[in-house]
C-alpha cells in the first residue's frame, strides 16, 4: 500500500525542502541515497526506510542460520547507522539543525524504546525509535533554551499537535504532548516555587500566571480526555500539585475555580468511559484531591469500617475536634510521626479530641502485626475492610493517594487544615482548645 506522508503541517519552515510523496512500492532505500539536503528529508527518509526494511533482529537466536543473519542484519544496520550519523552531524554543522540539538543522535546506552527492542546498543532498528530521537532533537533543543518562552512553547504545541495527525506511532506522539504540557506548567510552577524558596522577594502578579496557568491545563485536559493511559493519568499530579500552591498563594483567584471545575468534567467523563479499573480508580482519586483542596470551612465526614470489618458511627465524633490520618505500614514519614500523635492525643484527649487513623494497606496481616507490636491509642479504620465491607473508600473520597494525609477539623465538623502535621497541627490545636477552656 503506498503511503503519503504530508510535511507541510509539520515543519513549516522546511516544507518547500520536500514536497514529494514517499512510497514505499516504487523507490529503493540504500544507506548510499541518504538525502542530507535538510533536515525533513532525512528524518523522513529513514522513517521510511526502516518502516519498508525492518531489522528482524532475533532476541535469542538459537539455530546457526539465525545467528548468521543476525550477524548480517547487524552489520547491515551498522552501516545506515554510520551514514545516519554522519548527515546528522553535516546538517548541525551547516546550522539546519538547531545550535542546541547534539551533533549526532547516538543513543548513550541500549533501551527499550516505545515497546520495541533496542538489540544493537547504538543502532535504532526502527521507525519507532528513529523518529523518536529525530522529533526529540527539535524538542531538547527548544527545551534547553534559556530564552524559553511562552510563545516557543506554544509553537512548540502546535508542532506536536500537527504530529499526532500524521504519525503512526502514537506513543510517541503522547510523550512529546506530556513534555510540552508539563513544560507550560513550569511557567507557572517555577515562579511560585522561587517566591516560596525567597529567591524572589515579589509574588508574581495573579493575573499573568493564572492565565498561563489556564493555557497549560487546556492543552492537557483534553489530551488526557483522549488518551487516559496509566502514564497519562499519572502525570496529573504536577498538575494539581501546582494547582494547589497556587490556590495557597491566590486563595480568590477564579483561575482556580475554572481550572478545578476543568480537570473535574475531565475525571468525571474518564471514569463513565473507560473500562479499566485502574485508571477509574485515578479518575475516583483525582477528583478527590480536588475536593480536599476545596475542603476548608467544608463539612468533612468520616466513615470505614475497623479492622474487624465493624461499620463505625461518626456520630461518636459529635462535638470534637478530630484528626484523620491517612497512613500504611510502609509509609515511613507516616510512621514517623506517630510519637507526636500520641504525645497530642494524650494532652488534649480529655478536652474533647480524637484521632481515627486510616489504614490504606492492602496487606491486613501485615497491618495487624503492625499494630501488634506498635500499639495506637485511637480509632483505626481500613480501606481494606471498607471495601470488602461494600463501602466506598474514604482515602479514594479525599484523594489520599500520596502519603501522608492527614486533615483536621473542628467540633461543628468542618476541616480547618488540610496538612496537619507538626507545628501547624500544634499551634492550630492550642488555638481551638485554648478558645475553650
Amino acid at each position: 500500500m503506498v503511503r503519503t506522508v504530508s510535511l507541510s503541517l509539520l515543519f513549516p519552515l522546511f516544507w518547500g525542502l520536500l514536497s514529494v510523496s514517499l512510497s514505499a512500492s516504487d523507490e529503493v532505500w540504500t544507506p548510499q541515497r541518504v538525502p542530507a539536503t535538510g533536515t525533513v528529508p532525512f528524518i523522513m527518509y529513514y522513517q521510511q526506510f526502516l518502516r519498508t526494511n525492518p531489522f528482524d533482529i532475533k532476541a535469542e537466536p538459537t539455530t546457526p542460520e539465525e545467528k548468521a543473519e543476525n550477524r548480517r542484519l547487524h552489520q547491515r544496520a551498522a552501516e545506515l547507522y554510520a551514514e545516519m550519523s554522519k548527515v546528522a552531524e553535516t546538517l548541525a554543522k551547516s546550522g539546519d539543525l538547531l545550535p542546541t540539538a547534539p551533533t549526532n543522535i547516538e543513543k548513550k546506552e541500549p533501551q527499550r524504546i516505545k515497546g520495541s527492542r533496542n538489540l544493537y546498543p547504538h543502532v535504532p532498528i526502527n521507525a519507532a525509535d528513529l523518529l523518536e530521537e529525530a522529533m526529540y532533537m527539535r524538542y531538547r533543543a527548544l527545551s534547553h533554551e534559556t530564552s524559553l518562552d511562552a510563545g516557543k512553547i506554544a509553537a512548540l504545541h502546535d508542532f506536536v499537535a500537527e504530529l499526532e495527525k500524521e504519525t503512526d506511532l502514537p506513543e510517541l506522539f503522547q510523550d512529546l504532548k506530556r513534555s510540552v504540557c508539563l513544560r507550560a506548567l513550569s511557567f507557572v510552577h517555577r515562579p511560585l516555587k522561587r517566591y516560596i524558596d525567597k529567591e524572589e522577594t515579589t509574588l508574581p502578579d495573579e493575573l499573568e500566571l493564572g492565565e498561563k496557568f489556564v493555557v497549560a491545563v487546556q492543552w492537557f485536559a483534553p489530551f488526557l480526555q483522549k488518551h487516559p493511559s496509566e502514564k497519562n493519568m499519572e502525570t496529573v499530579n504536577p498538575f494539581l500539585g501546582t494547582l494547589d500552591l497556587f490556590r495557597s498563594h491566590y486563595p480568590d483567584s477564579e483561575h482556580s475555580a475554572v481550572i478545578a471545575e476543568q480537570f473535574r468534567k475531565v475525571f468525571a467523563d474518564i471514569h463513565l468511559q473507560s473500562v479499566e479499573p485502574l485508571i477509574k480508580e485515578y479518575a475516583v482519586i483525582y477528583e478527590g484531591v480536588l475536593r480536599r483542596q476545596e475542603l476548608l470551612g467544608e463539612p468533612m465526614p468520616i466513615w470505614g469500617t475497623d479492622l474487624t470489618g465493624k461499620a463505625f458511627d461518626e456520630k461518636t465524633l459529635e462535638g470534637k475536634v478530630v484528626l484523620l490520618d491517612f497512613w500504611a505500614t510502609w509509609c515511613g514519614p507516616c510512621v514517623a510521626e506517630f510519637p507526636h500523635l500520641k504525645l497530642l492525643y494524650q494532652k488534649y484527649k480529655e478536652k474533647g479530641f480524637e484521632i481515627v487513623g486510616y489504614s490504606v494497606d492492602a496487606d491486613q496481616e501485615r497491618l495487624r502485626t503492625y499494630l501488634t507490636q506498635n500499639p495506637l491509642p485511637w480509632i483505626m479504620l481500613s480501606k481494606e475492610t471498607s471495601e470488602q465491607a461494600g463501602q466506598p473508600p474514604l482515602s479514594l473520597y479525599y484523594g489520599a493517594k500520596a502519603l501522608p494525609v492527614v486533615l483536621l477539623r473542628d467540633r461543628s465538623g468542618k476541616a480547618v487544615l488540610l496538612d496537619a502535621r507538626g507545628e501547624k497541627l500544634d499551634d492550630m490545636l492550642e488555638k481551638l482548645f485554648d478558645t475553650l477552656f
